[in-house]
């Protein structure tokens, strides 16, 4: 049975709805439903699954979607994730864009969505960890928007995201920037692919040392290689070291001496990050 590592229930999802969308989806996705219901996926709260009903009801005459069509995931960046003959549309309206993932179980589309080696590349969910940290996650049927649009010459960046109603925001969009277009299959590889291909072993080491050595002088550190190309951790062993966990894309978690490696390694799946310029601050405070 699929079930995610971290889940917070909003609303059970009725059994009438179940079985009204049970015959175009997978079986995993209304044993989810029936099982989990509604709510937010992982600590980072950026995935949310979704009451297809509810979804449907507020996305009509907004989206051309497909016949068949089944609203199962939004973000915090107003992104969905919908099911359509065995296909997965990822409807990216912030960008214009839809991206396709194909051939892929559901029980892999759950990984890729816990995975926080994929945040960026599959999900572009950028810079949604820097608007979150200064404005909290968005409610369930909230999303982080772009003021102005993208497609009337906003900027990317998180200075310009601001709190919105989900379903109003993506009307909005459609409204002035038009129906998405198709653009691109998403880079989806196996685990043990992801792992050779994206994590250079060496090069997340350096990371970490070059911050521990912002935290301690000369610190001696043992090296862990994480399992499913989650990167590297690297452990300071001694009272009031810790333990940083390097992820492929550079970025990282301290955690400290207190916390186990479970529970640090657990938090680090779940896409939980400390900001690198923690590392100066630490320093400076530890010497002023």
């Amino acid at each position: 049975m699929t079930t995610f590592r971290s889940f917070d229930l909003v609303a059970p999802i009725a059994e009438e709805t179940i079985s009204q969308y049970a015959g175009q989806v997978p079986a995993e996705v209304v044993e989810l439903w029936r099982d989990q219901g509604a709510g937010f996926v992982g600590d980072d709260r950026y995935f949310r699954i979704v009451d297809p009903a509810r979804a449907a009801q507020m996305l009509e005459g907004v989206f051309a979607l497909p016949d068949g069509s089944t609203v199962l995931f939004t973000t915090a960046l107003g992104d969905l994730v919908v099911h359509v003959n065995g296909l997965y549309l990822v409807v990216k309206s912030r960008w214009g864009a839809i991206d396709l993932i194909e051939g892929v179980a559901f029980d892999e589309l759950v990984r890729l969505i816990e995975d926080p080696a994929r945040r960026d590349d599959v999900w572009e969910w950028q810079p949604y960890p820097v608007a979150r940290d200064r404005d909290g996650a968005p409610e369930f049927e909230q999303c982080f928007g772009y003021v102005p649009l993208l497609a009337l010459g906003g900027s990317p960046d998180a200075s310009h995201l601001q709190l919105a109603g989900l379903y109003e925001h993506l009307a909005v969009i459609a409204q002035f920037a038009g129906q998405p277009q198709v653009r691109r299959p998403l880079p989806i590889t196996t685990t043990s692919d992801a792992s050779s291909a994206a994590v250079d072993l060496d090069r997340l080491i350096a990371v970490g040392r070059n911050l521990f050595a912002k935290l301690a002088d000369s610190p001696t550190l043992n090296v862990i290689e994480l399992p499913d190309g989650l990167g590297v951790c690297l452990v300071h062993a001694v009272r009031g070291g810790g333990k940083i966990y390097v992820a492929p894309d550079g970025s990282v978690l301290f955690v400290g001496s207190a916390v186990d490696f479970d529970a640090g390694l657990g938090a680090f799946r779940d896409g939980v990050r400390t900001p690198l310029e923690k590392f100066d601050i630490e320093r400076k405070g530890e010497n002023g």
